[in-house]
């Protein structure tokens, strides 16, 4: 989610799971829902694998570690410092309220309470504004980053199938992880990190090397191996999975994330027209996550005003709930329109004043 620009077809990818990512957050279907969470945030971590170039040795991972704090780390801390000093002026104006949010409501931050989460945000990566409750992604592939750098320096040249064996690994550790401490939250963190790095070495291993998964037929077979997923797991699952659902959900998020590859390849290569809007889409993917959730809340601001509701249903995240009673249930829709064009928009406009 970087500020690179590229015009390929992992580009598009990333566009595609960015558009699954805020549908799936806009109250959409339950089906659809259940689709999009089987394979939207692997992608991620896949795709970013793709790219990965082996560490050597310690001057490598320098390197390595350096790129990702400017790429992930500060991205990370600037949006964040920009939310919390905005917090008290969201409560003004109504968009966070005590009654409504992602934990039941909020209230305005002494200097206290500014200085705890400045702390959190700086030092642990945490204590970031429920608006950007997307940017659990940003920390685990960071921490991904890092359990990849520490375990490829270990193994050194000494590992035959060195990158499939980390991989290995960290799927042992994520199920082991989870099932010794799921209720701690540091165990919890963790197991995000190895798991996201699972995906991220699948990346590195399946897509560069495995043609057969960019065909008609690799397609097929990964739609269904997804279709038998949506069959197989009765809920909704998602990356935070118990042990026992890590191997099969890992089965349906790298088919999920290799069928969102072939299908961006096609794009890349027949439609011009789309490839043009995704390449944009897939280059701003970082505004998108900061920017759709305070977007969503435009939004609920009209519906409110369309159904004469209590201005308190603004805040509540990520959308307001149970639209079939105040009307169409085609709002997540407009949510998601809104959630993709506004923060594109906003950060065009920025470019032209910045640049003027």
């Amino acid at each position: 989610m970087g500020k690179i620009v590229h015009e390929n077809y992992i580009t598009i990818a990333k566009a595609l799971g960015i558009i699954l990512m805020v549908i799936g957050h806009s109250g959409c279907p339950l089906l659809l829902y259940k689709f999009i969470y089987l394979f939207h945030m692997p992608l991620f971590f896949l795709c970013s694998g793709i790219f990965y170039r082996p560490i050597l040795n310690k001057s490598d991972a320098c390197l390595y570690l350096k790129k990702k704090v400017a790429g992930l780390y500060v991205p990370f801390v600037k949006w964040s410092l920009l939310f919390l000093a905005f917090h008290n002026t969201f409560l003004m104006v109504g968009i966070y309220n005590p009654i409504y949010g992602y934990e039941g409501g909020t209230s305005a931050y002494t200097i206290g309470d500014i200085l705890n989460r400045l702390g959190l945000i700086l030092l642990s990566m945490r204590g970031y504004e429920e608006l950007l409750g997307g940017f659990w992604f940003i920390r685990s592939l960071f921490v991904s980053t890092i359990l990849i750098t520490l375990v490829s320096l270990l193994l050194g040249n000494r590992v035959r199938f060195k990158h499939e064996s980390m991989c290995m690994l960290f799927l042992l550790l994520t199920i082991l992880i989870r099932r010794s401490m799921p209720d701690i939250e540091l165990g919890r963190e963790l197991a995000m990190g190895t798991m996201g790095a699972t995906f991220f070495m699948m990346g590195k291993i399946l897509v560069p090397n495995i043609h057969w998964l960019k065909t008609m037929h690799g397609a097929i077979l990964c739609g269904l191996v997804l279709l038998l997923s949506m069959i197989y797991f009765k809920d909704v699952v998602k990356m935070e999975c118990g042990f026992n659902k890590v191997i099969p959900y890992s089965i349906a998020a790298i088919s999920g994330s290799l069928l969102t590859l072939y299908l961006s390849d096609k794009i890349n290569n027949n439609l011009c027209v789309v490839r043009r809007i995704l390449y944009y889409v897939g280059n701003h993917t970082l505004t998108i996550l900061a920017l759709h959730f305070i977007c969503f809340r435009l939004v609920s601001f009209v519906i409110v005003m369309i159904y004469n509701l209590d201005s308190a249903y603004i805040a509540q995240h990520p959308v307001i709930q149970n639209m079939t009673l105040w009307g169409s249930s085609c709002w997540w829709l407009v949510y998601s329109i809104v959630g993709i064009s506004v923060p594109l928009l906003l950060n065009f406009l920025l470019k032209r004043i910045v640049t003027k």
